[in-house]
């Protein structure tokens, strides 16, 4: 590399063909239909509630939580890898021309999902409001305000104590949740007076920053914890060998695994179970999934077909990121010493898959039980189950024959 702005061109270049290259198994056609019918019907949910919401809604309180949430996470993409620590810290003081192309880098791509929530929430501010110029000046001050906490967030990881990262955060999302509720409800005095108190924080930050070396070894976790976050929603789709695969012993849902019979013919049944609760991705997509769609059902107001759409919907990107559960073990030698039929293992796995999705069902039905809507609960439990075993025997069954083949 003759510099250090081509080192930074390497990198973003690699950078972007490692996504690429993961994207097409990500955007396959199955999950594409999926998405838009959900999106369809959400858009139409969203709507139909919309209309029947009452003056005196807390909007502005929603949206600006919303937002303080998201711009914590504005941060630095440095794209560092492991053995800069040894090859890259000579030449630490020429860094400063790699780290402002980093900067404007991680500054535009943080701002997608900022748009993406600014655009769905507006008909929801418009809806109370009906002040249109002042939730696009907002959107400017989002602008200022994604920049400001990218800021702060790399002047803080100068910071010798870890916990300070955390304060830091908890004190920026309290800060921006509070501007942004000032500025949505045109309150531009204790706007100015946050956005001060902000100004003077950044500016603490930074004068406790100057002359203190890169946290090489905090900047490098920090990356590969993003990189990690993307490998693990790539392997959702596709095998992704740079996967570091972590394991949680959660103690408590030991009762799920002692339901299973022991004898021979369940030994693979227990093994992905036993996956499917401890391991850091399977159960948080069941979780997440599920959390999300409960909202939508206990919230929203929704017909006998929207109701059965949205728990098909939400059982099928559920069952099409597990079916990689099936090829947990596929790297480890043991279980191929295991006197048991190869049969059993697919078996075994199936019938995991549709009790998981079973339960699913019977989770987003119940919630429309709780709120008394009978005939939608009963329709959404019904037609989950038979979407469940149509998707187990049908899709699942191929697709992991596919898998083998391939």
């Amino acid at each position: 590399m003759k510099n250090v702005l081509d080192l930074w061109g390497a990198r973003l270049e690699e950078h972007i063909k490692e996504i690429r290259s993961y994207l097409k198994y990500m955007l396959n056609d199955h999950l594409l239909i999926v998405m838009i019918f959900l999106l369809a019907g959400g858009a139409l949910g969203y709507q139909s509630w919309l209309k029947q919401l009452p003056d005196d809604f807390p909007a502005e309180i929603i949206i600006s939580i919303v937002f303080g949430a998201l711009l914590i996470f504005s941060s630095v993409r440095t794209l560092f890898k492991e053995a800069d620590l040894v090859f890259l810290l000579p030449l630490e003081k020429e860094m400063e021309k790699y780290l402002k192309k980093a900067k404007q880098f991680s500054y535009f791509q943080s701002l997608l999902p900022l748009i993406i929530v600014y655009l769905l929430l507006g008909p929801l501010y418009l809806a109370v409001s009906n002040d249109g110029m002042v939730y696009m000046y907002t959107g400017i001050l989002l602008l200022i305000l994604n920049y400001v906490n990218m800021e702060c967030d790399w002047y803080v990881s100068f910071s010798q104590e870890n916990s300070s990262a955390l304060w830091d955060r908890a004190v920026r999302f309290a800060l921006n949740t509070v501007l942004m509720f000032f500025a949505l409800s045109q309150m531009p005095v204790y706007a100015l007076i946050v956005a001060v108190v902000i100004a003077l924080f950044v500016l603490y930050f930074k004068r406790i920053s100057k002359g203190k070396g890169l946290k090489w070894d905090r900047l490098i976790r920090s990356e590969n914890r993003k990189k990690q976050s993307f490998y693990r929603l790539a392997n959702l789709f596709t095998d992704v060998p740079k996967l570091k695969k972590e394991a949680h012993r959660r103690a408590y849902l030991d009762w799920i695994l002692n339901t299973i019979r022991y004898g021979k013919e369940h030994v693979y049944m227990y093994m992905f179970a036993r996956a499917f609760i401890r391991g850091t991705d399977y159960l948080g997509i069941f979780f997440r999934l599920t959390v999300i769609s409960g909202l939508i059902l206990g919230f929203v107001e929704m017909s006998v077909t929207g109701a059965v759409l949205l728990t098909a919907g939400t059982i099928f990107l559920t069952g099409v990121q597990l079916i990689v559960l099936v090829r947990h073990f596929d790297m480890l030698s043991v279980p191929d010493l295991y006197p048991v039929a190869e049969e059993s293992k697919s078996k075994s796995f199936l019938a995991l898959l549709r009790n998981i999705l079973f339960v699913q069902g019977l989770i987003l039905g119940a919630v429309l039980l709780m709120k008394m809507e009978w005939i939608e609960g009963a329709a959404a439990i019904g037609g989950g189950i038979v979407f469940v075993l149509i998707f187990v025997n049908a899709y699942a069954r191929k697709r992991m024959d596919k898998m083998y083949r391939g």
